[in-house]
């Protein structure tokens, strides 16, 4: 099913829509802030798992939870700092993927062997709007469509709707990666550039 939605303003009724298929197991394809992603909900274990089928990914390889703040983030994630905090309000909402060591009430198919998670505060107003609707965060990991074709919407959906519950069209994407910092020591570790400045000190 394909679903189009308001860029900036998504229609709430659809929001509405859309949440109670998340809450029921769907397994969607959503726009960020920077490329398209499979999303579902982290206690979704079927959904995740197909995410991992149809990427061919290992079973402990990381995938990302979309958060709606600091305080729904910090459930999930253990070591933070004072100084980690200032960075963070200073990069987020942001186009940034942050490796922390997982909290224990994340399931385990939700986090990599070394017991790691990747976090994301998006600044898109349909993960905003649907993160606000849930009060749970999402787990999902980027398409692997070539940036250039990240915002042919159409094509992506002939190629991913048989596969997945329902593909959102909500505004383009940026079409580039988000930046990745691990930083479950400080100075955090740049492990791969994308969009979005790297802040000062990063390693």
């Amino acid at each position: 099913m394909r679903l189009y939605l308001h860029p900036q303003n998504p229609e709430a009724r659809l929001v509405k829509q859309l949440s109670q298929r998340l809450k029921d197991g769907a397994l969607v394809i959503l726009p960020t802030d920077t490329v398209y992603a499979f999303v579902t909900l982290a206690q979704n274990k079927d959904s995740v798992v197909k995410i991992q089928q149809i990427k061919d990914l290992p079973k402990n390889k990381a995938l990302t939870l979309y958060c709606r703040d600091f305080s729904q983030m910090s459930t999930y994630v253990r070591s933070q700092g004072n100084q980690l905090f200032r960075l963070l309000k200073e990069i987020l909402p942001g186009p940034y993927t942050l490796i922390f060591d997982a909290a224990k009430n994340l399931p385990h198919y939700a986090v990599t062997k070394q017991n790691t998670v990747g976090i994301r505060i998006v600044e898109h107003p349909l993960i905003a709007a649907l993160l606000a609707e849930l009060d749970l965060p999402l787990i999902g990991s980027s398409l692997d469509v070539p940036l250039a074709e990240m915002n042919d919407f159409e094509e992506i959906a002939d190629r991913f709707e048989n596969r997945v519950d329902t593909v959102v069209q909500c505004g383009e994407v940026k079409a580039e990666y988000s930046t990745i910092l691990d930083v479950r020591e400080w100075p955090p570790a740049l492990i791969r550039a994308g969009a979005g400045t790297i802040p000062s000190g990063v390693g």
